[in-house]
């Protein structure tokens, strides 16, 4: 374990580890089994310490984990390290072709991969345990190399980068962008984008930048083929090294894009213009950060009861048999699922965490969360900047807008473990929003 440095000084610490998967286990989405590996997978962490408070940023190029690994993995990471398990952030950059890890999606499994068994349910377990290994052995190296350092933020503005994926229709009220909307029907968006890029600049002692973390709310969703890949945050990585010369820790956390997509991200090209506007946005602004070598640290972390969803009935049998009608047999399987658990349980619980960064928050969702939730916490925060991430510590399927339950569509559905009715990203942004003031209430401290 990491002696605490001074009082109020800043020390950083970054560690990669290749997560090295095997080739034959089940891609994360329910795709078939990979057969080869486009580029490597990494979990990243990134510690910081300030002689008050000790805390962990980790990446992690997987779609999600379910929260009971996640909580693992923070207390494993607490007895290698003392650092507190709810100063641990675990964040998935949610590619969608890296091993499956998620437990809550065998439904989906089961319904459209003919490769899922008891075997491929067997190595997905060996893999969660491998994964929850590597993220100790990362945080370990990251606290092991720590050193003093500065911290600031920077941000800029992409507005054409992406776009809301529910457009509004003459007839048929709400259609998910790549459903294929019907001809002449489509007139406009359902919702808002967040345009702004956040960058955390973290610099050594030389004033030199050893780490950038950066914050979008485009999803994370290119390839979907059999072969491993972690699509934007090796893309992005691969792209500021060639730029700045050399190797720089590059951490992907994902926005709030549960309803948002990059333009052309089911195009060939898709990939190779989020990359090309992320990393030249890097580059045009990773220079201006004001870092400062003495930050506050804090961290909450909150579990929230969520009601389960209604599931008396089918309330989307109509809807879902309109636009993808063969996924009316798994929306019933998955149903008869909720159903079960709510006999065993009358609440879902997920988390919502907060850390103090300097005069920056961050606010971390279990949850494929709508980007409205994102804008609202920002718009409420008490933090001139706040960065919002999703599929952390834990997986709760979409966490989707009143308006969007009202309109249909694949994202409110219950499919994909969405398993939090129409209010439950409210109280998600209200609890953010609480720790946020009590972190800055009390000068970030815990």
């Amino acid at each position: 374990m990491l002696p605490l440095p001074p009082k109020g000084k800043l020390y950083a610490g970054t560690a990669e580890v290749d997560l090295e998967p095997e080739l034959g286990l089940v891609t994360g989405d329910g795709a078939p089994i990979a057969s080869g590996q486009r580029t490597p997978l990494y979990v990243r962490a990134l510690v910081l310490a300030n002689g008050h408070t000790q805390l962990a940023l980790v990446t992690l190029d997987e779609l999600g984990i379910d929260r009971p690994d996640a909580l693992r993995a923070a207390q494993q990471v607490e007895q290698a390290t003392g650092i507190a398990a709810d100063a641990v952030l675990l964040a998935c950059s949610h590619t969608h072709v890296a091993p499956s890890m998620l437990p809550t999606l065998h439904t989906y499994r089961q319904a459209f991969n003919p490769h899922w068994n008891e075997e491929t349910a067997r190595r997905e377990r060996q893999w969660v345990e491998k994964v929850i290994g590597k993220v100790v052995k990362a945080v370990s190296q990251a606290q092991a190399a720590c050193a003093p350092a500065s911290l600031g933020t920077v941000c800029a503005d992409l507005p054409w980068l992406v776009f809301n994926r529910r457009r509004r229709t003459k007839d048929y009220g709400i259609w998910t962008h790549w459903m294929g909307i019907p001809s002449n029907q489509a007139y406009g968006q359902e919702g808002e984008i967040d345009p702004q890029l956040v960058l955390l600049v973290v610099r050594d002692a030389q004033d030199e930048p050893c780490c950038l973390l950066w914050n979008f709310t485009g999803h994370n969703s290119f390839s979907f083929g059999e072969e491993y890949s972690a699509d934007l945050a090796y893309t992005v990585q691969a792209a500021l090294d060639e730029r700045l010369g050399r190797h720089l820790p590059c951490f992907y956390l994902a926005g709030c894009s549960g309803n948002t997509n990059y333009h052309d991200y089911l195009q060939p090209i898709g990939l190779e213009k989020a990359t090309e506007g992320i990393t030249s946005a890097i580059m045009a602004i990773h220079r201006r950060a004001c870092t400062l070598p003495e930050v506050r640290l804090g961290y909450r972390k909150m579990p929230l009861q969520f009601a389960q969803r209604d599931v008396t009935r089918n309330w989307w049998k109509a809807d879902i048999a309109a636009k993808m009608p063969d996924w009316n047999d798994y929306a019933e399987r998955e149903l008869e699922r909720f159903r079960r658990e709510l006999q065993e349980e009358e609440t879902y619980t997920a988390d919502v965490q907060v850390l103090r960064l300097g005069e920056c928050g961050l606010v971390a969702l279990s949850a494929e969360a709508f980007v409205e939730f994102g804008l609202m916490i920002k718009a409420q925060s008490p933090f001139d900047t706040t960065l919002v991430v999703t599929y952390a510590n834990g997986y709760a399927g979409y966490v989707a807008t009143r308006k969007a339950f009202l309109g249909g569509s694949y994202e409110v559905w219950p499919t994909l473990n969405a398993r939090v009715g129409r209010e439950g990203g409210y109280w998600m942004v209200d609890k953010a929003v609480q720790l946020l003031r009590q972190l800055d209430g009390q000068g970030g401290q815990p």
